[in-house]
């Protein structure tokens, strides 16, 4: 009796379904792919793809959520936009990346940094193509396994989707800077020195106070990021400055919001 091999079917694809795919700052729904969908993903992209089949019995004893991170890392390489230079570029890059370092890191972070696996699956669930192809090539060098900065990615994690509508609004730039300022945002948060809440802080308390004030303010956000003031403290000092400001009046001007917040008592 002969035996035929099968051949794994179409994966069931989460993140390009048809039709045009929106760019910048986007809202992905939840993965609701079975087990067995994710499993029969990785053996399609196994059988096309060698790096894949060399990790596959290592990624097949991942929990589901990650699986299904894996699984979109390589649908973002099967997908190609409207392929301008810059965009060829990106793609050529992490395919390159996805390949020598993405897979193996991934499965790693898995097991021993869930945080990395988790920042990866925000940046894809709330960014463009582009975006999430430039921010994961960004990445392929070993953070994804920095678990000193488990914290960090925790926190980041939770604001993906304001810095991708922070920076990726407005139209298209036919270059990278908007990626670039994505990524130098995820970089500013994940490092040694920032603190998660402050980190929180920014993005859920901090801008939405300032967008909403006639003032113009300037905010270094590398230095309050680092700051150790306690978070407490610096939203006790928030609610201070309405007030604050009416008394000042035209000396505004010298007003630094930043150290008026995280200055010590």
């Amino acid at each position: 009796m002969f035996k035929i091999n099968s051949v794994p079917k179409e994966p069931v694809r989460r993140l390009f379904t048809g039709g045009f795919s929106k760019m910048g700052a986007v809202k992905r729904s939840n993965d609701c792919r079975t087990y067995n969908v994710l499993q029969n993903n990785i053996d399609y992209y196994a059988d096309k793809i060698p790096e894949v089949k060399k990790f596959i019995k290592e990624i097949k004893t991942l929990n589901p959520k990650d699986l299904g991170t894996i699984c979109d890392t390589l649908e973002l390489a099967e997908y190609h936009a409207m392929l301008t230079p810059v965009e060829a570029a990106v793609d050529k890059a992490y395919s390159k990346s996805l390949k020598e370092n993405l897979i193996p890191q991934m499965v790693k972070a898995s097991k021993e940094n869930p945080e990395g696996m988790d920042l990866v699956n925000a940046i894809i669930n709330n960014t463009d193509s582009t975006t999430s192809k430039y921010a994961l090539h960004v990445m392929s060098g070993g953070v994804l396994n920095n678990k000193s900065l488990a914290r960090q990615m925790n926190a980041t994690t939770k604001i993906v989707s304001e810095i991708a509508q922070e920076t990726l609004s407005g139209g298209y730039t036919m270059d990278l800077s908007k990626q670039e300022r994505f990524m130098s945002f995820v970089k500013l948060f994940v490092q040694p020195d920032a603190q998660p809440d402050m980190i929180k802080f920014l993005f859920k308390k901090l801008i939405p106070f300032t967008d909403k004030r006639p003032e113009r303010f300037g905010i270094d956000v590398v230095d309050f990021v680092n700051s150790k003031a306690d978070v407490e403290d610096v939203s006790a000092r928030l609610k201070m400055v309405p007030e604050f400001l009416e008394n000042i009046g035209d000396k505004f001007k010298d007003f630094d919001i930043v150290k008026f917040l995280t200055k010590e008592k």
